[in-house]
Parts: structure tokens; C-alpha cells; sequence
């Protein structure tokens, strides 16, 4: 409720401006248990402009949505006599854990590129270590492969159902953000860009984060930081489980 009231105490102080942009959230921290299976965040905010335009000409608002960065290497394998072996390898760095982009429009490469609003800049583009890749077309494949390993994890998308922002009263906006149960943790950040015949005219973002709780703490902190304990005791509690099992099963063919 807080964050609704000053959602409108911003639009009514901003409403001299040409255009003006507020937003918020309803979470500023999702929490991952052991029955975590995803949850929606909810956007909410306003953007201001001549109330007497029509709704066309007062803009179009763009959500992105961009996860802790991560390293990610994408590998080709090759047949050889039979068995399939790594014949090319490329690293892509700083690319997002995760990346969900929603607009008001149709979203399109032509208004990205111009306001340069992508899952890579060109900056994050220069330290990919293409290895052995050369050719263009080649590149092309790897960086489609890439994108398309984050979007089988349901880690990347583009939404270009434009239906799902609602607009109320011509200046308020409200959309729902799927959060898969795959998110890797850590420092999110929301952008709202406000365009104006294909320009981006603001732009407004804020943080959120997301967290291990219980077990699933322990045992993500375990692996992460203590690898070799971690697969000591993953073996030693599937050797255990065996034991066990053996043992039942002994004991009922007794009975």
C-alpha cells in the first residue's frame, strides 16, 4: 500500500513534466524453500503526459528484467568414428541469469538496438572468447544456442504479447513477471523505459533480490563453497540409502 501511495504522490509532483515515469513492486526479496516452484512479481507504477493526447501518442512503456551475471560456455560437439566429441567452444561473460523483456508495443529489434535495450551489450559482446570462431554465421549459431539453452530453463524471454501490461486510466500500468524455480540467486534489477515515437524519453529501474532459505540454503552454500564435502557426503549418504534398502529387503524376504 505504501509503494501504491507514493506511486500516485510522484505522478501528482512529476504532473509539469512533459513526461514522467514511477514505478514499484510488490516484493523486494523472494525467498527460495524447498517447495519454491516460481512466483509472479508484480509491477505496478505510472507515467505521465498531456492528458488531453490521445492514448497512442503518449508513449509506450517497456519492462526488462535482468538476473546476477553469470559465465556461460557453450559447446559444439562433432561425430568421430562414432562418439560425439567437443569440437568448438565459446564463453559468453556477464550474460544475465536471467532476462525477461515485456512491452506495451510490439517489441521489435529496429526499437531494441536504437535505445540499446538487449540481453548483451555491445560492451559484454567485445569479451565473448569466441576461440576458434570466426566466421559470422558461426557466431550467429553460438549466440542463438545460447539464448535458446537460457529459454529451454525458461531464464530468458521476450513477451510480445503487449496485452499482458494493463493500462488504467491511460497512465497507470500494472503486469505480472514470471519468475521461474530456476532463477539462479542474487541482485535483480527492474527497468521501466517510457518511449515516445520510438525514443526512449525515461527511464527508471530498481532492485530486488533473490534467496536461499532452509535446506536449500545449506545445501547450495555446501556445493558452491565446499565441493569435495559436498560430494563425499553425496556418496556416502547414496551408499547409506543402499545399505538400507538392502537391508529391509533382506529382512522382508525373511518374513
Amino acid at each position: 500500500m505504501r509503494n501504491i501511495l507514493a506511486i500516485f504522490i510522484s505522478l501528482f509532483i512529476y504532473q509539469g513534466n512533459a513526461s514522467a515515469l514511477v514505478i514499484g513492486s510488490d516484493l523486494n526479496e523472494i525467498t527460495i524453500g524447498a517447495n519454491f516452484s516460481g512466483q509472479d512479481l508484480l509491477v505496478f507504477g505510472a507515467f505521465y503526459s498531456d492528458p488531453s493526447l490521445p492514448r497512442d501518442a503518449k508513449g509506450d512503456v517497456i519492462i526488462e528484467v535482468k538476473g546476477p551475471p553469470q559465465t556461460v560456455q557453450v559447446r559444439k560437439k562433432k561425430p568421430f568414428f562414432g562418439f560425439w566429441l567437443n569440437n568448438a567452444e565459446v564463453t559468453f561473460k556477464e550474460v544475465p541469469g536471467f532476462y525477461y523483456l515485456i512491452s506495451t508495443t510490439e517489441i521489435n529489434d529496429e526499437i531494441l538496438n536504437k535505445n540499446n535495450i538487449t540481453l548483451l551489450s555491445d560492451q559484454d559482446t567485445q569479451e565473448i572468447e569466441w576461440g576458434k570462431i570466426r566466421m559470422p554465421k558461426d557466431r550467429h549459431d553460438f549466440m542463438n544456442a545460447m539464448k535458446r539453452n537460457k529459454n529451454n530453463l525458461d531464464l530468458f524471454a521476450i513477451n510480445n504479447d503487449s496485452t499482458q501490461i494493463d493500462i488504467l486510466d491511460g497512465n497507470l500500468f500494472k503486469t505480472n513477471i514470471p519468475i521461474p524455480n530456476t532463477v539462479p540467486v542474487g541482485n535483480y534489477t527492474v527497468s521501466v523505459y517510457l518511449l515516445i515515437n520510438s525514443e526512449l524519453k525515461k527511464g527508471y529501474n530498481y532492485d530486488f533480490k533473490v534467496k536461499r532459505i532452509g535446506i536449500e540454503s545449506v545445501i547450495h552454500n555446501l556445493a558452491i563453497n565446499f565441493p569435495l564435502i559436498y560430494g563425499l557426503l553425496a556418496v556416502f549418504l547414496a551408499g547409506f540409502m543402499g545399505w538400507i534398502s538392502a537391508e529391509m529387503f533382506r529382512r522382508l524376504r525373511k518374513t
